[in-house]
C-alpha cells in the first residue's frame, strides 16, 4: 500500500512547526517533529536527554563523545531517525518536519513524497522569534543565526545537498506573505492532488 508523506523543511522563525500542526489537524494525519527524538532514543538505546542536544545539528565533531562503533551522538541520532522515518513512511500517511526527511524518503518504495520548504524574510522571522520565544532583539538575532547555521550545516553534512535550494523541493512557501491558514489550504490541496509514483520515477 502506498502512503503520502509531506516533508517540511523550514527556516527558524518562519512558523514551519505551527503550519505543520495546523496541516496535521486539517488532514487528520499524524505529525512527527520532536517526537522523532523519543522514538529514535528507543531505537538507539541512548537517553532522550543526550539526543536532544544533537537534534538537527552536527555539533562539534571533535567535542562529541563516540556512542558506539566510533559514531558521534549526532551520527547515532541521524541513523536512528532515518530508520524511524522510513518505517513510519511505510505504515501511514504523515507529516515529517526536518531531519533530512526530504532526502531520506526520496525514491523510497511505496511512498509518494511532497517536499516543502517554509521560509520568510529575516525581519519577519526576527520579529516572530521575539514574540513567540519572548526574546530581546539581540537574543533573537543570535538565535536565528545559530539555528539556521545548524540546520544548513546538518543538512549539507548528511545529504551533500544545499539546504533551501529550490531544486530540492516541490513547493516553497513564504510564510510572511501567506497566512498560516492560506499555507495550510495550499498544502492540503497539494497533498490531495499528489501524483502517484512520481518520486520513484524521478529519483
Amino acid at each position: 500500500m502506498r502512503h503520502r508523506i509531506i516533508s517540511i523543511s523550514r527556516q527558524f522563525g518562519s512558523g514551519g512547526h505551527e503550519i505543520s500542526e495546523a496541516l496535521s489537524k486539517a488532514l487528520g494525519i499524524p505529525l512527527y517533529d520532536r517526537e522523532l527524538i523519543t522514538i529514535a532514543a528507543k531505537e538507539s538505546g541512548l537517553a532522550t536527554e543526550s539526543l536532544e542536544h544533537a537534534d538537527e545539528s552536527t555539533g562539534s565533531r571533535e567535542g562529541q563523545p563516540a556512542s558506539y562503533f566510533g559514531l558521534t551522538t549526532s551520527d547515532t541520532l541521524f541513523l536512528a531517525q532515518t530508520k524511524v522515518i522510513r518505517s513510519l513512511a511505510q505504515k501511514e500517511d504523515c507529516i515529517i518536519v526536518g531531519r533530512c526527511s526530504d532526502v531520506v524518503l526520496l525514491g523510497e518504495p511505496n511512498v509518494d513524497l511532497l517536499r516543502v520548504f517554509i521560509h520568510a524574510p529575516v525581519e519577519y522571522r526576527l520579529q516572530r522569534s521575539k514574540r513567540v520565544e519572548k526574546l530581546s532583539t539581540q537574543q533573537a538575532t543570535l538565535l536565528l543565526r545559530r539555528k539556521d547555521k545548524e540546520r544548513r550545516t546538518y543538512f549539507t553534512y548528511y545529504t551533500d545537498k544545499e539546504w533551501g535550494a529550490q531544486s530540492n523541493y516541490d513547493l516553497s512557501l513564504n510564510s510572511a506573505y501567506w497566512s498560516v491558514a492560506q499555507c495550510v489550504e495550499m498544502l492540503k490541496a497539494a497533498y490531495e492532488h499528489m501524483p502517484r509514483g512520481k518520486a520513484e520515477e524521478t529519483s
